[in-house]
């Protein structure tokens, strides 16, 4: 058996105890599927990925680039004559987006190998949000049993949310999870993960996505800087799994355009660069009047123009704003 999991801490940790105890492999899946455009064979479209990721979150296309081709290469020689394969993902959008993604792929690529999937909730004491990463190796080491055998049936099921999810009509994502809302646990932290990417569209009130609006709120209430706002917003929203980059890509938008949301303090340093660690009083920011307008509910930030960003598969605009109240 291999073992996927995402994440150096992970890796490290359960590399030992696959090595000890059961002469097996980790190998480290990295992709980051909550931004930029996705599609449903994403390896043919690295190199426009690497482009719209450089400007969304500004992880440069040469790192991003780099980092895939030798995903892809090491996919080949490691991934495709694996018999069996355990795929380590947690409850997260960040994480089920890469679950998807796999069993989408490995299906069509693999066919023949078992497929299993390492559930965070299997365990019940261990935080399904907080994730492998915190746990040491003896406490990864029973998951291996608790793993669930995706069967024929339920990859198929898995393989239509990843195509709902790389859809260009954001209609196809709001429809799936309407269809999939009783589907029984664990698979429902599927359901849960793609009804909470639902909240990140813009609402047809405000105009913005539930980023967005924590973003605002915590400004509102006092938390000025990057980091603040950062911990605040990523404490709230663990369904999302954001990172500093992505979050760094949000306060891009909201500080710019014609009616940007939050702008710099005069006297601010400006936001920390993606991949750097953060000052922290980095990127004082302050509510604009458009910013404050928007939470008192008499602004449509997408109809000012302010919303333009991918979701998923979708490119949503002013034009395609509003897909939930």
């Amino acid at each position: 058996m291999i073992h996927i999991v995402n994440g150096d801490c992970t890796a490290m940790q359960l590399t030992k105890v696959a090595e000890q105890l059961w002469n097996e492999q980790v190998w480290v899946y990295s992709e980051l599927l909550t931004e930029g455009p996705v599609y449903a064979r994403l390896e043919q479209y690295l190199a426009y990925r690497a482009l719209q990721l450089e400007r969304m979150c500004g992880l440069p296309s040469t790192v991003f680039l780099q980092r895939g081709n030798e995903q892809e290469r090491t996919w080949k020689s490691d991934i495709l004559p694996a018999q069996e394969i355990a795929l380590w993902f947690e409850h997260d959008l960040f994480d089920i987006t890469m679950l998807l993604r796999l069993v989408d792929r490995l299906t069509q690529e693999n066919a023949h190998a078992k497929l299993y999937w390492i559930d965070i909730a299997s365990i019940a004491e261990h935080d399904r949000y907080l994730g492998f990463g915190v746990l040491t190796g003896e406490q990864l080491a029973p998951y291996r049993d608790a793993a669930i055998r995706l069967s024929a049936e339920r990859i198929e099921w898995m393989r239509s949310a990843w195509i709902a999810y790389t859809s260009p009509n954001p209609q196809k994502i709001a429809q799936w999870v309407q269809e999939s809302s009783s589907i029984p646990a664990p698979f429902c932290a599927i359901t849960e993960a793609l009804q909470f990417h639902l909240s990140r569209y813009p609402s047809t009130q405000d105009g913005i996505g539930i980023v967005e609006r924590s973003t605002l709120g915590a400004v509102q209430d006092g938390a000025v800087t990057f980091q603040n706002c950062f911990e605040i917003v990523r404490n709230q929203l663990p369904q999302y799994g954001l990172g500093d980059m992505q979050f760094w890509g949000y306060l891009r938008r909201m500080t710019r355009g014609d009616a940007p949301l939050l702008e710099l303090s005069p006297s601010s340093s400006s936001l920390p660069e993606p991949l750097m660690s953060p000052l922290a009083d980095a990127g004082h920011l302050l509510l604009t009047k458009s910013g404050q307008q928007v939470l008192d509910g008499t602004l449509n930030w997408a109809q000012t123009g302010g919303y333009g960003r991918w979701l998923g598969g979708a490119f949503i605009t002013r034009s395609t704003a509003g897909i939930r109240a």
